[in-house]
C-alpha cells in the first residue's frame, strides 16, 4: 500500500511543480534537462552502481531507448498544457489515458474482469469528461489547442504506461527497477541536452537558482512516477489495471482540491460533480 500512496503523491508532484514553472517563468526546457539529470542520478544513486555493461545487454535496453525517448516528448506536452490549460485539465487528460494501460494489462495478460472493473471504466471516463468539461461562447485558436494538447497527452501517456507495464511483465523487472529507470531517464537526458544544444539560446541561464530547484523537485517526483509504480506492480497487491486506476482517479481528486486551492483555478458544478464521481471510481477499484 505504501508504494500506491508514493505513486500518487509523485503523479501529483510532477503537475504541480509543471504549474509553478509556469507561474514562476521559469524556462521549460532547462527545466526539464534538470530534471532527467536528477531523475538519472536518484536512480543509480538507489541501484548503487553505473555499470554500463549490464545496462547494454540487458533484455530490457532496447525498449528503454523508445521510453526514454516517448518521456522526454510527452514530458514538453505536458509542460506546455500545464501553462496553456490549467493543471487541472492537464491531469485529468494525462490520467484519462488510464484505460489505454488498463485494457493493455486486460487484454494481454488476462487481468481479471469484473462487473465491479467494468463500472469503475466507465465511472473513470464519465468523471475525466465532467472535471474537464468547460463550455465557450466561441470557437477560438486557443480552444483548439485546449483540445489538440490533452488528447496529445492523453495517447501519449497511455502508450508510456502500456510499455511499463509491458517491461515489467515481459523482463522481469525486480531487483533492478532503480536500474531500468535511471537507465530510462539518462537516455531522456541525453535527448534533451541533444535538443538544448541545438536550439540556440536554450541554454542561457542554464545555472538560474530557480531552474535547478524546480529542476530536482521536477525530477524526484519523475523518477518516483516510475519507480514507484513498479515497485507496486511488484507487490502484486491489486492487479495491473486497477493500480493504475486507483493511482490515476487519485490524482485527478487531488489535482481538482489543489488546483482550486492553491492556483485559483475555478470549477464548475459539473466539475465538482466529476470530482465526486474519480472518488467513487477510486473506491470501486479499491474493492
Amino acid at each position: 500500500m505504501v508504494w500506491i500512496i508514493l505513486c500518487i503523491i509523485s503523479f501529483i508532484g510532477i503537475f504541480v511543480v509543471f504549474k509553478l514553472i509556469g507561474t514562476k517563468n521559469a524556462p521549460l526546457i532547462n527545466c526539464i534537462v534538470v530534471n532527467y539529470l536528477t531523475a538519472t542520478l536518484l536512480g543509480f544513486t538507489i541501484f548503487g552502481d553505473f555499470p554500463v555493461n549490464h545496462i547494454v545487454s540487458a533484455n530490457w535496453f532496447p525498449i528503454s531507448l523508445l521510453l526514454g525517448f516517448l518521456f522526454i516528448a510527452t514530458f514538453f506536452l505536458v509542460g506546455i498544457s500545464s501553462r496553456k490549460t490549467g493543471i487541472v485539465i492537464t491531469t485529468v487528460a494525462s490520467k484519462m489515458s488510464l484505460v489505454i494501460p488498463m485494457l493493455f494489462s486486460i487484454v494481454m495478460y488476462g487481468d481479471p474482469v469484473s462487473a465491479t472493473k467494468i463500472i469503475s471504466i466507465v465511472l473513470a471516463v464519465v468523471s475525466i469528461f465532467l472535471c474537464t468539461y468547460k463550455p465557450t461562447a466561441s470557437k477560438t485558436k486557443t480552444d483548439i489547442w485546449k483540445f489538440i494538447l490533452p488528447t496529445a497527452i492523453f495517447i501519449f501517456m497511455g502508450a508510456n504506461d502500456s510499455l511499463v507495464i509491458y517491461s515489467r511483465e515481459t523482463f522481469g523487472i525486480f531487483d533492478d527497477a532503480a536500474l531500468f529507470t535511471a537507465t530510462l531517464f539518462a537516455i531522456s537526458f541525453v535527448c534533451g541536452m541533444i535538443y538544448a544544444t541545438v536550439k540556440r539560446g536554450t541554454l542561457r541561464n542554464f545555472l538560474n537558482a530557480k531552474t535547478w530547484l524546480l529542476g530536482i523537485l521536477l525530477g524526484s517526483f519523475n523518477f518516483g512516477s516510475i519507480f514507484f509504480i513498479i515497485k507496486a506492480m511488484n507487490s502484486k497487491i491489486i492487479s495491473n489495471s486497477s493500480l493504475y486506476g486507483i493511482c490515476n482517479t487519485s490524482t485527478i481528486l487531488l489535482s481538482i482540491i489543489i488546483g482550486m486551492a492553491f492556483f485559483k483555478e475555478k470549477m464548475s458544478k459539473l466539475n465538482l460533480i466529476g470530482g465526486i464521481l474519480a472518488l467513487a471510481t477510486i473506491i470501486l477499484m479499491a474493492l
